[in-house]
């Protein structure tokens, strides 16, 4: 086959076409630090970046519910802590007024204690985290409790304002849902009556030690109850901690993976991007002198 100028200079051209789409590659890469920069680089690497993001998002959001139910599940510790606090205060205090030595002005003081004890238990109830009420179930845009008062402006009763029963469930884990909340009735509603009737026990006149006695053992039994639940929201914290660390280290393979789906090396890139300059500049030389070439250089 005869071998025309022509057939020279296109295949000249051809050349530095390839040498220059593989240099704009290279530096690309070293840009970008991406070894993939569209899907036509690599369509299984793609494929696999695509798959890896996804996971490493559902994590990422799984995580997040898990962030806000663990600041949830804490105010809610925090609330039945104070109630364990106060309720082994009032068991101190129906002690003292049952044990004979207080005369009527000190039991209707240790009387009075008790009654802000329940104010206290009332605010505990109605604790809000954020915006939201925690003890209030999916009402959380409404208190969980509204009191009744006599003409004294004591606490003669409290109610739920409304169902406050339902639990609040979230996805902590891809696939996994907890509740996080402790629905209001199952703490406080028998707590304020139980503090309602210690204190009326130790103001009634003449004073009946047996209804103390009674209003002590519901104390017990109320403090235990509160007690069993603040455990068990304990035990959901430790296990979002756990879970938490768990989904960590999984996103850290994710990314691991990820990045040598797509990362460059970039030791060989900028290697290959100073060879393939080098390339470059040397075919420019050689082809400059050969497209240069004239008839008159083949009559010389």
């Amino acid at each position: 086959m005869r071998i025309t100028q022509k057939m020279v200079a296109q295949s000249a051209l051809n050349g530095m076409q390839t040498n220059l789409r593989r240099l704009s590659d290279l530096q690309r890469q070293a840009v970008t630090t991406k070894r993939v920069n569209r899907p036509e680089d690599d369509p299984f690497a793609v494929e696999q970046g695509l798959g890896f993001r996804t996971k490493i998002k559902a994590s990422e959001t799984a995580r997040d519910n898990i962030a806000q139910s663990k600041d949830w599940l804490n105010a809610t510790d925090k609330s039945l802590s104070d109630v364990s606090d106060l309720l082994t205060r009032a068991k101190t205090l129906a002690l003292q007024g049952i044990n004979g030595s207080l005369g009527p002005d000190e039991r209707q003081s240790v009387s009075i204690e008790i009654n802000q004890m329940l104010e206290e238990a009332l605010a505990l109830g109605n604790t809000r985290h954020g915006d939201d009420y925690l003890f209030s179930g999916f009402n959380i845009n409404s208190p969980a409790f509204v009191e009744t008062r006599d003409a004294a402006g004591q606490i003669t009763a409290v109610a739920a304002n409304g169902d406050i029963t339902g639990q609040i469930v979230r996805e902590v884990e891809p696939g996994t849902d907890m509740a996080v909340n402790v629905p209001g009735d199952t703490v406080f509603t028998n707590v304020f009556t139980t503090l309602i009737n210690t204190r009326d026990a130790l103001a009634q006149n003449p004073f009946d030690p047996s209804v103390v006695s009674a209003a002590l053992t519901d104390l017990d039994t109320q403090l235990d109850n509160t007690l069993d639940i603040q455990a068990a929201v304990g035990t959901k914290v430790r296990r979002l901690t756990v879970a938490t660390e768990r989904m960590q280290a999984t996103e850290a393979g994710l990314h691991e993976l990820l990045s040598k789906a797509e990362d460059a090396d970039m030791p060989e890139v900028v290697s290959d991007l100073n060879q393939q300059q080098f390339i470059y500049q040397t075919a420019l030389n050689v082809n400059g002198r050969v497209l240069s070439t004239s008839l008159l250089d083949f009559i010389r």
